[in-house]
């Protein structure tokens, strides 16, 4: 097994003031350098695309933006089921933005839909249950509207978008993988897949591309949260510790 090693990233002046600290500060650790952040990517929106970003916030939650948290929104079925990628392909070709306290969702041959990004649940707001992978999450609904602009571009009936807040009961960290006896039990996740932060290194994907020969990928293929550059392909597998900044 590879040793684990604790990591110190480093950051380009770009992005200095952008990422905090990651670490939980309950005993006094010795950091290696490895590389630097290279570039930050947000996703508003669970399976639809996302953007890079210059600047954002690190919280326990994950990356948030112009005051709103990554992966806060996600698309379900009928039954209340998590709606990806896997279902609707078409999930694929949605571009969002946050303009003025507005989520804007982009796509082909459809006029773009505006989403009121409110800073906290407003009262009388109904909390639904949801099916997220083998998870049960709570989150509110979005409204008629919005359903039925998602209802007409995907073809697709029942089709509702929901939004998770942080006051809403928490989800903790995947533990049935040994990985993750490492992370901290109370440490909260919105609605991401395994943990708050997807950290990767473009080496690990530069590594890929050589191997799989003609057709390429890139780290969209991945939708990280951070890319780091400057470190040996897939050593950010046996990272412990991460800390950025000096």
């Amino acid at each position: 097994m590879p040793q684990l090693w604790n990591s110190w990233i480093i950051l380009p002046v770009l992005a200095v003031a952008v990422i905090g600290t990651l670490v939980w500060k309950k005993k006094r650790r010795v950091y290696e350098k490895v590389g630097y952040v290279s570039k930050m990517f947000f996703f508003p929106v669970k399976s639809i695309k996302g953007y890079e970003v210059t600047e954002g916030k690190c919280t326990k939650f994950g990356l948030e933006v112009n005051g709103l948290l990554e992966r806060s929104f996600m698309l379900i079925d009928e039954n209340n089921v998590l709606l990806s990628q896997r279902q609707a392909p078409k999930l694929a070709l949605l571009a969002p933005q946050i303009i003025d306290s507005k989520l804007i969702i982009s796509g082909p041959d459809v006029d773009p839909l505006t989403v009121d990004i409110e800073s906290s649940p407003k009262p009388g707001d109904k909390i639904i249950e949801c099916q997220l992978h083998s998870d049960v999450v709570h989150v509110i609904d979005c409204g008629d509207k919005v359903a039925k602009w998602f209802q007409q571009y995907l073809k697709r009936p029942n089709i509702r978008l929901v939004r998770f807040f942080p006051e809403y009961p928490k989800r903790n960290y995947v533990q049935n993988h040994p990985f993750y006896l490492n992370l901290r039990r109370k440490n909260p996740i919105s609605l991401q897949d395994l943990s708050a932060f997807h950290v990767m290194s473009q080496a690990s994907i530069d590594d890929l591309n050589l191997r799989i020969g003609e057709k390429k990928i890139s780290v969209w293929n991945f939708r990280p949260s951070v890319l780091v550059d400057g470190c040996a392909p897939y050593a950010e597998d046996t990272w412990e510790h991460m800390r950025t900044g000096k």
